[in-house]
């Protein structure tokens, strides 16, 4: 190759060598580009992510919330939230008692005491959760005789029952009682009131 040649590819070499450090800067750019792409859509991600973690949170609570409410309204409409109802009480065991055609019923309920909020109910939230107590005996053809009064006072009671123990013995039947059995219960008849702080 003569020097005149050269001359003659000088521009075309020159010009070769502008376009290949043009195209390693192009794909050098593209490379960051690509890397930068990456990061946002990583970002975009983790806070989508984080959205829908939130959503969820804010959906379980609303789901929580109206749980309580519906909860809270079910109480109310019994008359479980306020003070306590004893008359209403007596007079729904007394009807339970003509309604099931039972023998005679000896029962008491005990004063009543708040409950410890370690063991009152989870769903208690700001209410003073208190028990009276109630020991109920009576005279039974069968055990489910037992089975339809505690069902029934569980049901229609203005209070959460909670049935704590019963026991059923043998006894002698008479021509006045004709029943074989005596059961012995500890009802647990249990009431929501605000809390002392609610209520001023």
């Amino acid at each position: 190759m003569k020097l005149d040649d050269l001359k003659k590819i000088r521009g075309s070499a020159l010009l070769a060598i502008v376009m290949a450090v043009a195209g390693g800067m192009a794909l050098m750019a593209s490379g960051r580009l690509a890397e930068e792409t990456r990061q946002d859509h990583a970002r975009a991600t983790a806070v989508r992510g984080t959205a829908q973690s939130g959503l969820a949170a804010a959906r379980a609570e609303e789901a929580e919330i109206t749980q309580k409410i519906d909860r809270y309204s079910q109480l109310a409409a019994r008359g479980a939230i306020g003070t306590e109802r004893r008359l209403a009480w007596v007079e729904l065991i007394r009807d339970a008692r003509a309604r099931h055609r039972l023998g005679a019923l000896d029962y008491e309920f005990s004063p009543q005491r708040p409950i410890d909020r370690a063991i009152s109910p989870a769903d208690a939230g700001q209410f003073e959760v208190a028990s009276s107590t109630l020991r109920l005996k009576l005279p039974l053809l069968h055990e489910g005789d037992l089975v339809t009064l505690l069902d029934d006072l569980t049901q229609h009671a203005p209070a959460l029952v909670r049935t704590r123990e019963c026991s059923i013995t043998r006894r002698a039947a008479t021509d006045a009682s004709p029943e074989t059995l005596q059961a012995d219960c500890l009802l647990d008849w249990i009431t929501f009131s605000p809390a002392a702080r609610e209520r001023s």
